[in-house]
């Protein structure tokens, strides 16, 4: 088995296993429509 594909299964494992963990939480909606820091943040990263 390639390396990064093991260590890239290890990451896939946790994410979905650390997202099962949560519950969803209603979407929150700032004063003129602003967004909050760490979702400019992901907004500019997968733009």
């Amino acid at each position: 088995m390639d390396p990064k594909l093991k260590k890239q299964d290890y990451f896939s494992s946790f994410v979905n296993w650390f997202s099962a963990l949560g519950n969803d939480q209603p979407s929150t909606e700032k004063i003129n429509g602003g967004q909050d820091f760490f979702s400019k943040l992901m907004n500019r990263i997968s733009g």
